[in-house]
């Protein structure tokens, strides 16, 4: 079988390497223990570039949208993207708050219309706040998506300037819709998308040994600064966070390039890296009512371990279990293939198979 031309190798090693982070990044909650300061420091050293890791490789994966006609193309593109990423965040969140309905019943607690209501309300316009708030991703990248053709008539570098000020200035407060988080990530979107315009000129500016360097320095520093509580103008703070954003998208990038192309592991956890996304949450919550509530230990290297040896069970269980079955496939994972939707008239990238 012919390679797609088009195919970035490194794009599923990117996504490889995001997903570890974000996989790292959850085990290590603070939410059933303290999280000691050298925890607390990593974790913010990851959440600095992590996610606009992923927005980038997503405007990555969207070159075409420079090109659409939105008579034509619109329409068919965001029903894809509302099974691709809606589907699997309705899913999961219907699941997880009927659980807790359900929890409540068993308890004597049960849940009244009003509660009803407000879960409704905060699964459709507040994400973030929900029971499973880590599915704002998803959400947020739907809303961009269903914005960025229309965003991307403007010319790109206006475009580009005003995604940087609503990265830095746009009050983070505001969850409605998680209008914070499009605002926010917008920016690593449409720098995917010019990455991937400019492709062949921009990977000289990227492979530059010393970005690497530079890269650590600047994010170390960066998170420093904001796990130390320094004084700083907070807006002065949001454009430091930006610019390791930005760097730590050259990081990841580098890293990935580095990679022996016969690495199938990192490859593979790439590929799936949206199984690992949203069932891994489940595993891992499993772990830590585990260790601090039943065994109540207080370790928290103990905990933390615990989480990545129970949590990194989704991957298996997403592979032989919820990929065996069609139906599983279409509402977990959003695989619009299984629903037989075609269009000529607008071809996804070979990599867009497994996107998050």
């Amino acid at each position: 079988m012919l390679k797609n031309p088009d195919y970035f190798n490194e794009i599923d090693y990117m996504k490889g390497i995001a997903i570890i982070l974000v996989f790292i990044g959850h085990a290590a909650t603070p939410s059933f223990l303290p999280r000691p300061d050298i925890y607390e420091f990593i974790v913010q050293f990851i959440y600095m570039f992590h996610m606009p890791v992923f927005f980038f490789i997503s405007g990555f994966l969207s070159l075409k949208l420079l090109n659409m006609n939105l008579k034509t193309q619109y329409l068919p593109f965001i029903r894809k993207k509302i099974y691709r990423l809606g589907l699997p965040f309705l899913t999961i969140s219907i699941i997880t708050n009927a659980l807790i309905v359900i929890l409540k019943e068993i308890t004597n607690s049960p849940v009244g219309i009003k509660e009803l209501i407000d879960m409704i309300k905060v699964i459709f316009l507040y994400p973030e706040n929900g029971i499973m708030g880590a599915l704002w991703f998803l959400y947020t990248l739907l809303f961009i998506n269903i914005l960025a053709p229309f965003i991307l008539k403007i010319p790109i570098k206006c475009t580009l300037v005003i995604a940087i000020m609503l990265n830095i200035f746009f009050p983070n407060s505001i969850s409605f819709l998680a209008l914070n988080r499009v605002a926010f990530f917008l920016v690593f979107f449409l720098l995917g998308i010019i990455f991937r315009k400019l492709y062949s000129e921009s990977k000289v500016f990227f492979e530059k040994s010393y970005f690497l360097i530079i890269s650590i320095l600047i994010i170390g520093i960066t998170t420093y600064i904001y796990t130390s509580n320094f004084s700083i103008n907070p807006y002065l703070l949001n454009l430091l966070i930006f610019i390791s954003g930005f760097f730590g998208i050259i990081l990841v990038y580098n890293l990935a390039r580095k990679i022996n192309s016969s690495n199938r592991i990192l490859k593979i956890i790439g590929q799936h890296s949206l199984d690992i996304y949203i069932f891994s949450w489940f595993f891992q919550i499993a772990s830590m009512i585990l260790i601090s509530t039943i065994l109540k230990i207080e370790n928290y290297s103990i905990f933390f371990v615990s989480n990545l040896i129970i949590g990194s069970l989704c991957l298996p269980f997403s592979i032989y279990v919820i990929r065996r079955f069609k139906l599983f496939r279409v509402l977990f994972l959003g695989n619009v293939e299984e629903l037989k939707i075609k269009n000529e008239k607008l071809i996804i990238d070979e990599n867009t198979a497994d996107i998050t």
